[in-house]
């Protein structure tokens, strides 16, 4: 007679583990993941809206992603590799006799990540293409200086929490009456090396 086999539950093996948000955001608990290895762990990454970071439900919109890249005792540390914007907020932003601008182009920060991020103006009428011209030109060059000052997870928190977007508003009210402009998508192209890390580690000593 055969001997019978007891099934071993696999989720008995897994070890639960805390998935907690970069320094900028205080370290603030956003989920859990479980996994028999740690080292199956790293890479995995996790969408949570912003909400969960600023505590306010007015930046429920952003959908903010997160890599594991460090595991510590029952936490897993997390960096930021992206967010967006709900679509439906933006279909909800975008209406009849008005124009949408939309800018998709490459910045760099002070600590030399390279992200990938899509701009977006709402004017409160229809605009000429000159106009539209001068509002992307607006948008990346105020961006990019942003950019050159504050590190990767400084200027992604300053895109959600929405003062950059509120001062290139009243740029761009200038040239047509703006309602509203988001940077409605961030991704991280790059890292900078290890050498680029410490020259800039050097810079802001």
């Amino acid at each position: 007679m055969a001997k019978r086999v007891r099934a071993v539950d696999p989720w008995k093996l897994k070890r639960w583990y805390k998935i907690v948000a970069p320094r900028i955001w205080d370290e603030r608990e956003v989920g859990e993941t479980a996994a028999s290895d740690e080292k199956l762990l790293y890479g995995r990454t996790v969408e949570i809206p912003a909400s969960m970071l600023t505590g306010s439900i007015g930046h429920a919109q952003y959908l903010v992603r997160f890599q594991i890249r460090q595991v510590v005792g029952s936490e897993a540390r997390t960096e930021f590799v992206g967010y967006e914007l709900d679509r439906a907020f933006i279909k909800r932003l975008t209406r009849r006799h008005s124009s949408k601008v939309e800018h998709v182009f490459d910045v760099t920060t002070r600590d030399g990540h390279v992200l990938h991020v899509k701009a977006i103006t709402w004017t409160a009428v229809k605009i000429s293409n000159p106009k539209k011209t001068a509002i992307r030109k607006i948008m990346q060059e105020m961006i990019e200086d942003r950019a050159s000052k504050l590190g990767k997870d400084e200027l992604m928190k300053e895109f959600i929490i929405g003062d950059l977007t509120q001062k290139i508003a009243a740029e761009t009210n200038k040239i047509a009456p703006t309602r509203r402009v988001e940077v409605a998508k961030v991704r991280v192209v790059s890292a900078p090396s290890e050498e680029a890390k410490e020259a800039v580690a050097e810079a802001t000593a």
